[in-house]
């Protein structure tokens, strides 16, 4: 039953409103532009009870309303065109969505190809995983991702390509970088032995890098701004500070960097053993996992 304004120009308006609604829910390609006669004949019938802005009502319903107090074809058809962009418009998003769904499924396991009948023939090579993309709502495996890429126009097959290269090119630059990078900070470490391992790198545009890296035993997972010499300097300070983190030998007073104590040697140059012994800590309800190096004399 719909709940309408006592008031004629009000009611009219609502009734017109519910009609377009309801039109709209039978047929998103309804014609706009009928007469009372061809929405009434739409909705007679109807007994399925639907949402309105007005309340709840159903087609036959509406009808006999229509029938009754008439219906404002202007507003409805106003109604109907306004209902009809904003479904174009969220099944175009939609269908975006899907696009940047698959580059970004392909662009994990693909290699440059020069058409797109050359990113399916490498499908069959990708892992069993799937992978599920919250904007397009769509989950992506190795099962059905051909068929996803078969419904696609040639316009949009070629947006995918271009694409799909162009995340491959940045992933190959990031690795290049990345081992660059890797060497750069050993080089410096040697002087100290202290190591450094890149577990992850990616270029973000000109100048921003998202990484995980690990210099001697410190972890580092974040991000920088600025240009990749920039990024070089700030990390070859990371080494030296890792350089200056020592324990010192009880016995002969020898500093010998923490890396170093904890994973490439066993004794001081005293002979002292270096004894590594991991314990846990509990802070503020999280329990975290540390190591103490002490050093024992020789019998």
């Amino acid at each position: 039953m719909l709940n309408l304004s006592k008031y004629e120009r009000k009611r009219k308006k609502g009734i017109a409103i519910a009609t377009a609604q309801l039109l709209f829910h039978i047929d998103h390609d309804v014609d706009p532009n009928q007469d009372i006669k061809g929405f009434v004949s739409i909705l007679m019938n109807k007994t399925e009870s639907v949402a309105t802005a007005y309340g709840w009502t159903s087609g036959s319903e509406l009808a006999q309303l229509i029938l009754q107090e008439g219906l404002d074809t202007g507003e409805v058809k106003l109604r109907l065109l306004k209902y009809k962009n904003k479904s174009r418009l969220a099944d175009k998003r939609r269908h975006n969505d899907i696009k940047n769904s698959v580059i970004s499924y392909l662009s994990n396991y693909c290699q440059r190809s020069k058409t797109y009948e050359g990113l399916i023939d490498q499908v069959q090579y990708f892992p069993d995983f799937k992978y599920k993309y919250l904007d397009s709502g769509v989950d992506i495996d190795r099962e059905n991702i051909i068929d996803i890429m078969k419904t696609f126009d040639e316009k949009d097959r070629m947006y995918i390509l271009k694409n799909v290269n162009a995340e491959i090119d940045r992933r190959d630059a990031g690795y290049s970088l990345g081992d660059e990078l890797e060497k750069y900070l050993n080089d410096i470490g040697q002087e100290y032995g202290i190591e450094s391992y890149i577990d992850e790198f990616e270029v973000d545009g000109k100048n921003y890098f998202s990484f995980k890296i690990f210099i001697g035993n410190r972890g580092i997972l974040s991000s920088f701004n600025g240009t990749f010499n920039e990024l070089k300097t700030a990390l070859a300070e990371v080494v030296r500070s890792e350089s200056e983190n020592k324990v010192t030998c009880p016995f002969c007073g020898m500093k010998i960097v923490r890396y170093v104590a904890m994973n490439k040697i066993k004794n001081c140059e005293c002979g002292a053993e270096i004894v590594i012994t991991p314990y846990m800590v509990r802070k503020r309800g999280v329990i975290y996992s540390r190591t103490r190096i002490s050093f024992r004399k020789p019998d």
